[in-house]
């Protein structure tokens, strides 16, 4: 798991960061009103969201096998939760479609705050609980997140 500013993205060595950078440097109508736009083909896509943040509670841990997340917050600030994998239990079938399986986890739970302008990276088998409220309670924010191949 990464957490950082966007300008500090390059020092990662993650796949298709030129890529990402491009992306991020075209104005976009309403990008926001779609649900994921290719940028190159299946390797990488982004998934916009503008949505209001929950109490961490009403949210599930999450874990990818194919797919890393680039979580990037466009406007707002949310809390990220991370657990280890020997944290999380009641865990649901793995989506192959989706690339995702869900958890709960009840102890080893570290919260992060991301805000504006930056970015939280979790790694296939990386598991992660993001749209979680602040300490001000819920509030609207917009985020793109990344699908970067990972795994063939």
């Amino acid at each position: 798991m990464i957490l950082d500013r966007l300008e500090n993205l390059g020092r990662y060595g993650l796949p298709f960061t030129e890529d990402i950078r491009s992306f991020l440097s075209e104005k976009r109508e309403g990008l926001f009103a779609v649900p994921e736009i290719e940028i190159k083909g299946r390797d990488l896509f982004v998934r916009p969201g503008a949505y209001r943040t929950r109490p961490a509670e009403e949210g599930r841990f999450e874990t990818h096998q194919v797919y890393a997340d680039l979580q990037l917050m466009v406007s707002g600030e949310e809390i990220m939760q991370f657990a280890p994998l020997d944290s999380l239990a009641d865990p649901t079938e793995y989506d192959e479609m989706k690339d995702c399986q869900f958890f709960s986890a009840r102890a080893n739970i570290s919260s992060f705050l991301v805000r504006e302008g930056e970015f939280a990276i979790f790694f296939s088998g990386e598991s992660h609980r993001p749209m979680c409220a602040a300490s001000q309670g819920p509030a609207f924010v917009q985020k793109l997140v990344f699908k970067i191949r990972i795994r063939k």
